[in-house]
């Protein structure tokens, strides 16, 4: 028959082993997440779904910002653009009106 203190120093055993596990993943995500301001040159700037497995990125790298198609196993570059400066977004807006999406797919099907 088994002894009452071996089937605890068991269960102690496999408590210690998987608060080793838990541990050791806590401490590998924490050792891996890249750091807000540790001067990355590249940044992901936004990101917006147009199909179940299709993205369009703003990339932010330098001194441009490139917007990036991403779909499953490919990633195309749209358009690379100069980063705007410190003006306000409302101004920006205001002050050049974006082209709808129909003439931008036109511009980029003739390259």
């Amino acid at each position: 028959m088994i002894a009452p203190g071996s089937t605890l120093q068991t269960v102690l055993a496999l408590i210690a082993v998987l608060a080793l596990i838990m541990a050791c993943a806590w401490l590998l995500r924490r050792v891996q997440r890249p750091q807000a301001g540790s001067g990355h040159p590249l940044r992901l700037r936004g990101q917006l779904m147009v199909g179940p497995r299709e993205r369009v990125v703003l990339i932010e790298i330098a001194d441009q910002w490139i917007v990036a198609g991403v779909s499953a196993g490919n990633v195309r570059p749209l358009a690379v653009l100069p980063r705007p400066g410190d003006a306000a977004p409302a101004e920006s807006a205001a002050a050049a009106p974006l082209p709808d999406f129909r003439t931008l797919l036109a511009r980029l099907g003739k390259q």
